[in-house]
């Protein structure tokens, strides 16, 4: 009993004494481990190793240590050197004064143990090289290397987090990007502020077009935008000028569709087909002239202009993420091709009538299959294009529609059915000439009253009348697009063929101006004496007023009532 008390108490002794020893030994392990974690953060800073440059051609800059891997991604000097070696050619021409120390910093970027970073080259010293160069690289259809973009690089010399090397004796700062939020700009230069304040003077990836500065790139649809109120295939003038022609114009075909609209209101039960088929076709000009004046009205930034968050205005590429932009197209084009399609069916009704003579009742029995034809189509086709989201802004008018920077749509949804359209409507004015001058050579050989024969050959001249004035137009819209469609690639670069490529600008008046002569002169097709009579009874029914009796003549001395109209 003894011995094991005394074990007991032995060990309620040890116990005591042993727990300060274990806190201490816990204290020791933890701050042990601290001091380990500082100095592996410490060796871990200083873990990589300046080397010294071993490559010839970048050993005399001013500086003869580097360190891998550098900001291209090379692991070695080997590689390094491996790569740098294709642009000796260009470093013989010597296109750029600082061309090598500039390849060389980014090849082989300075290292020193004072500071963390890679020191490269500036980014003035990089805008001045690829300023100088570029055109020389361009000769052999090679781009500027998108490894060397020059927003890779630092704007400026400042603090240690931002060294960079301005380059020796370099003094060229008119040749350099201004960097953004810099307020120092040259006379010379084309800005476009931001909406943060910001000034913006261009991207890289879009050099390769003609007045470069004044694209943007745009990430989301990775291709290049021209900024809004800029120049870029088009001049401001040349914007100007197709802004009064669209007004004037539009605004013409305007008055004259509702003329033809309001006619047909006031007497209905008088236009049968296949007169019918043009009130359908002036009511749809009437609306594709309205898209005009709506975009005139509401300016080219609030319908064809779109920004990224803190970016500058530039042109739509996807006409969904505006409005106005998405309702401007919804009109013209399913307008436009319904409007085409109206044209088809009336060169349809015309053979109809005046070739297989078939009675306005018996064409007037399909008159909801053309309605289906002329209406589904058409929406079709714009809802595809609206979910496929090919709706883009046009940098002369400001409208938005479908193929102004995208060629392969505009050949899809603008050019072949256009052209397919016009080739079916052609054909059945071919088939209308051609029964209408077989009958008129029956009347003839059968021998029947004048009067007949001349009421056919008035019928032969109003539809020769009807080919022209609508088939012409026609044609003449769709080779302007065409001519847009073979030289639009070139104007962007403004050359082809070592040549200046531009636009004419009177061929863009031509397709503005033939797309609207349709619905400016369908007020032709009402201009007779019926209408005088409509509009008659319009204004008796809404003055309260009487209409004049009928006029009575006396011949030889009998009474005989004659009504003149």
């Amino acid at each position: 009993m003894q011995t094991r008390r005394a074990s007991s108490v032995d060990f309620s002794w040890r116990e005591i004494y042993m727990a300060p020893l274990k806190n201490s030994l816990v204290f020791v392990v933890i701050w042990a481990s601290s001091v380990a974690i500082i100095h592996s953060q410490g060796f871990r800073k200083k873990g990589w190793q300046c080397e010294t440059i071993t490559v010839p051609l970048c050993s005399d800059l001013g500086y003869n240590s580097t360190r891998m891997p550098n900001m291209l991604g090379h692991d070695t000097q080997q590689e390094a050197e491996q790569e740098l070696r294709q642009y000796l050619p260009l470093i013989k021409y010597n296109c750029a004064s600082q061309l090598r120390f500039f390849l060389c910093s980014a090849y082989f970027p300075m290292c020193t143990k004072m500071v963390e970073i890679l020191i490269t080259s500036c980014r003035p010293l990089c805008e001045y090289v690829r300023k100088q160069c570029l055109h020389v690289l361009s000769e052999f259809g090679i781009p500027w290397p998108a490894k060397l973009n020059c927003t890779k690089f630092k704007d400026k010399n400042i603090g240690q987090e931002n060294m960079c090397m301005p380059g020796p004796n370099f003094t060229d700062d008119s040749s350099s990007r201004p960097p953004v939020g810099s307020t120092s700009i040259q006379p010379n230069d084309t800005v476009t502020t931001t909406p943060a304040g910001n000034i913006y003077t261009g991207s890289e990836e879009c050099r390769k077009f003609k007045n470069s500065r004044n694209y943007y790139y745009v990430e989301s649809t990775r291709s290049c935008a021209v900024l809004c109120n800029q120049e870029g295939v088009f001049t401001t003038s040349d914007k100007n000028i197709m802004d009064k022609w669209m007004a004037a114009w539009s605004i013409l075909c305007l008055a004259s569709t509702l003329v033809v609209l309001c006619t047909f209101f006031v007497d209905t039960t008088r236009f049968k087909y296949p007169e019918r088929s043009i009130i359908w076709l002036a009511l749809c000009y009437c609306l594709y002239s309205i898209s005009f004046i709506v975009r005139f009205a509401a300016g080219r930034e609030t319908i064809s202009c779109d920004h990224e968050y803190n970016t500058p205005k530039f042109l739509i590429q996807d006409g969904r993420r505006n409005t106005g932009c998405a309702i401007v197209f919804l009109v013209q084009y399913f307008f436009s091709m319904a409007a085409t399609i109206w044209w088809v069916i009336l060169a349809l009704t015309w053979f109809l009538a005046a070739g297989m003579k078939w009675g306005y009742e018996a064409i007037g029995s399909y008159s909801n299959l053309f309605h289906g034809i002329a209406w589904t189509l058409p929406c079709i086709k714009t809802i595809f294009i609206f979910i496929t989201g090919k709706i883009d802004g046009d940098e002369l008018t400001g409208l938005c529609f479908v193929g102004n920077q995208d060629l392969i749509a505009l050949a899809a949804f603008v050019l072949g059915p256009q052209f397919t359209y016009l080739i079916i409507g052609t054909l059945f004015l071919i088939a209308g000439f051609v029964a209408l001058f077989r009958i008129r050579a029956t009347i003839q050989r059968d021998g029947n009253t004048k009067s007949e024969t001349n009421k056919l050959e008035r019928l032969i001249v109003r539809l020769g009348i009807f080919s022209v004035f609508s088939t012409v137009p026609a044609t003449a819209v769709i080779a302007c697009y065409f001519y847009e469609y073979a030289n639009k690639e070139y104007w962007f670069y403004g050359k082809r063929e070592n040549r200046i490529a531009e636009p004419n600008l009177s061929i863009f008046q031509l397709k503005i101006f033939m797309s609207l002569f349709v619905g400016t002169i369908s007020g032709i097709w009402i201009w007779s004496p019926k209408t005088v009579q409509s509009w008659k009874k319009v204004y008796y029914l809404a003055t309260g007023k009487r209409p004049p009796r009928p006029q009575t003549q006396r011949h030889g001395g009998q009474n005989s009532n004659e009504t003149t109209v």
